[in-house]
């Protein structure tokens, strides 16, 4: 795939989408402690687990990117590599984790924006789909479906609900079929 750096900006409601840096990792570790607070269920770990992520080969600079609203991070997404286990071998597709939004700046589009952006990047760089593991009610709305309703199976769960896909073209997962770990 070729590579390329993210230069075009999306400008949705004064907010500025645009490839997250270096220099912005202390702030996007900030907004995802504060962001994940609000959830019962947060350990405090996603700000690490980006971290580790972020020296992995399945890290995509390209496809980790930021909301800023007057140069301030609101939001983050990240989308890296992920295995499809399919009759016919290994089929690289994308994993989005984590998404975060300030809590002072939830419920105004800005995920929905982000999830959009990065989806035209992965197009551009050659990927059918995005899957995630997530609450079906929320990215449903979001145009994520279960995984399984493309015939593709979470490996320890083949009903799972929360295990969920949205392919990046209409199309782009037919005819395949196959296993994904999405935890």
């Amino acid at each position: 795939m070729e590579k390329f750096r993210v230069i075009l900006i999306l400008r949705v409601r004064n907010v500025t989408i645009r490839q997250e840096m270096p220099a912005d990792y202390g702030e996007v570790c900030r907004l995802i402690k504060a962001s994940f607070a609000t959830n019962a269920d947060d350990d405090g770990t996603v700000p690490d687990y980006l971290d580790e992520l972020r020296v992995k080969d399945v890290f995509i600079p390209e496809l980790s990117l930021i909301a800023e609203i007057d140069n301030k991070i609101v939001g983050q997404i990240v989308l890296y590599k992920t295995d499809i286990k399919t009759p016919n071998g290994i089929l690289t597709e994308l994993l989005l984790s984590p998404i975060s939004v300030h809590p002072d700046h939830f419920r105004r589009g800005i995920a929905r924006a982000m999830i959009e952006k990065s989806l035209e990047i992965a197009l551009q760089m050659g990927y059918r789909a995005v899957f995630l593991c997530g609450d079906p009610e929320v990215y449903g709305k979001l145009g994520f479906s279960p995984s399984y309703d493309y015939g593709i199976f979470h490996k320890s769960d083949r009903g799972a609900e929360w295990s969920m896909v949205r392919e990046v073209y209409e199309g782009a997962l037919r005819g395949i079929t196959g296993a994904i770990d999405t935890v």
